[in-house]
């Protein structure tokens, strides 16, 4: 394991971003989210530096409320504020990713995160599949 974090409910990405006419813009609420999970890494994370591997990353969401939500609405965002909180240099070095639902926790929610080095996860006779970098 590389790092894990305790952070609040993202907005889904249907209230993550504005449209307008000047273009796409974050929400406020997505605003508000980015700057919450920075402060946490910050105070859960102070003086780690910038993950530079291909990473696996786990997450389990606790919900606010009982409303039907679509997991991978919720990840976006998230690994968006990830990014500018600079725990790692972009998003596309994830290479695994295993979201949870969790239960209704309280009514504000909220997202545990954690980050490992990726690995090999193919059926036995395919490893050619694989991306070796080469």
């Amino acid at each position: 394991m590389i790092c894990e974090l305790f952070t609040a409910f993202p907005p889904s990405v249907n209230n993550y971003y504005v449209k307008t006419q000047r273009g796409v813009f974050i929400s406020a609420k997505g605003k508000k989210f980015r700057d919450q999970l920075i402060n946490d890494a910050h105070e859960q994370l102070a003086g780690m530096e910038p993950i530079d591997c291909k990473v696996r990353i786990d997450v389990v969401y606790w919900m606010p409320d009982k409303r039907k939500r679509d997991l991978d609405n919720l990840v976006k965002p998230l690994q968006d504020a990830i990014s500018h909180a600079h725990i790692w240099g972009d998003d596309s070095q994830v290479d695994q990713l295993c979201v949870y639902r969790g239960t209704v926790a309280s009514p504000d929610g909220g997202c545990y995160i954690r980050i490992s080095e990726a690995a090999p996860c193919i059926p036995r006779g395919m490893e050619h599949l694989l991306d070796t970098g080469e």
